[in-house]
């Protein structure tokens, strides 16, 4: 027969198993958090909550995890950079850790005795009795990195607290904890930095592995190229720090709406960007309604803040955006050792000829005669052009 010592071994070394392979097979934060949670429960441990944070590599969210409540089940939280501080981390002894360094700390919530942390009298109301705190470090100490490490806390609610025992089981699996934190935190950057800068479509296509020079598909595509009149005068006239916060300001609007469209920033061109709305498996005429739209927010938008920005006495920004529709090649082009994940091709620089224009006709938005034809709807022509080193002319569009 084996022996409880024998049977807890044993399960113990199940749940540090799941969690290698769970760490291993899926991204899923939560369902680690929340496994991982149960299955100390049921080694008989009296885990009552627990919580983990872990730094985050994104330009608005400073971090994720999430806490795990005993008959609740686990709620994830998200913490942006430009967020106030959460209700009680200012008194927080998680707070104390992470800017101290603190790799372990204990707090025994029974009894009657003043505790240092508010949060911790908090958990005592609720019926905790001990409170533990780790913090794990991603990497050597001391080291530089933008995925330090990661908080956890556990809290017990039977009398008297977690046993030796117990702690020494939670601290024989944090390591392997930490090890599958740390790989989900890894792809999740990776998936955020490149949404951030190459973008969510050519971000994806990198990570699934279309990463070879020279490797790309054929696309048919609405291709939109958007740039600030009159910017160079702008920067010429301006602090730098001021010129940074109003391309900041005007493309980071813009750029929103795009998105809001289901188009894909590909990247910023200085003072204005390139994007796609692809045409994949959807028809030509909606895809080319959400364009036009988001092309009308875009001038909507920037009418706005150019109002704001003439009450505060500074100069414009004038968005032009030009709307082309054509087939372009999407894939990397590059060195060796440097690639850009992006599209090129005539339609990519047609597009770019036609917000040429737009300034010397006066038109803030210019449409080509393929987009104006797949889209279906009534546009007002503004003549035939030539395109600066295009050999045929084209007749062009707008509301």
């Amino acid at each position: 027969m084996r022996t409880v010592e024998t049977v807890d071994a044993m399960a113990v070394q199940n749940l540090s198993d799941w969690i290698v392979e769970e760490g291993l097979a899926r991204n899923n934060l939560d369902v680690l958090i929340q496994g991982f949670s149960e299955g100390v429960a049921e080694l008989g441990i009296p885990l009552v909550r627990m919580h983990v944070s872990i730094a985050a590599l994104h330009p608005t969210v400073k971090g994720y995890g999430g806490y795990w409540w005993r008959n609740r089940g686990f709620v994830a939280e998200e913490y942006e950079r430009a967020s106030l501080p959460r209700v009680g981390w200012a008194t927080s002894p998680l707070r104390v850790m992470l800017e101290d360094g603190i790799l372990a700390m204990r707090h025994r919530l029974d009894g009657n005795a003043p505790l240092e942390f508010p949060v911790l009298e908090e958990f005592r109301e609720e019926g905790g009795t001990d409170w533990v705190g780790r913090l794990v470090r991603f990497g050597e100490a001391g080291t530089q990195s933008g995925l330090p490490g990661m908080l956890l806390s556990w809290l017990a609610d039977r009398p008297g607290g977690f046993s030796d025992a117990d702690i020494a089981t939670l601290d024989r699996l944090v390591p392997r904890l930490g090890l599958a934190c740390y790989r989900i935190a890894l792809k999740r950057a990776a998936e955020d930095l490149l949404d951030a800068y190459v973008g969510t479509d050519a971000g994806h296509r990198v990570l699934s592995g279309q990463i070879e020079r020279g490797a790309a598909t054929r696309l048919y595509s609405v291709v939109m190229v958007a740039d600030l009149r009159g910017f160079t005068n702008f920067a010429d006239e301006t602090l730098g720090e001021d010129v940074l916060a109003s391309l900041n300001e005007t493309l980071g609007e813009l750029a929103d709406i795009v998105d809001a469209h289901k188009g894909d920033v590909l990247k910023f061109l200085g003072d204005g960007f390139l994007a796609i709305f692809s045409l994949e498996g959807r028809d030509p005429a909606v895809v080319c309604a959400e364009a036009l739209a988001a092309a009308e927010e875009m001038r909507a938008a920037n009418g706005r803040l150019n109002m704001a920005r003439g009450a505060a006495g500074k100069a414009p920004l004038v968005v032009d955006v030009a709307l082309h529709l054509g087939e372009m090649m999407y894939g990397n082009v590059g060195s060796n050792r440097r690639l850009d994940f992006t599209v090129i091709g005539p339609a990519v620089n047609e597009a770019a000829r036609i917000e040429a224009l737009c300034q010397p006709l006066g038109e803030q938005i210019l449409v080509s005669e393929s987009f104006a034809a797949a889209s279906g709807e009534t546009l007002r022509s503004v003549g035939t052009h030539q395109l600066r080193g295009v050999a045929r002319s084209q007749e062009l569009f707008t509301r």
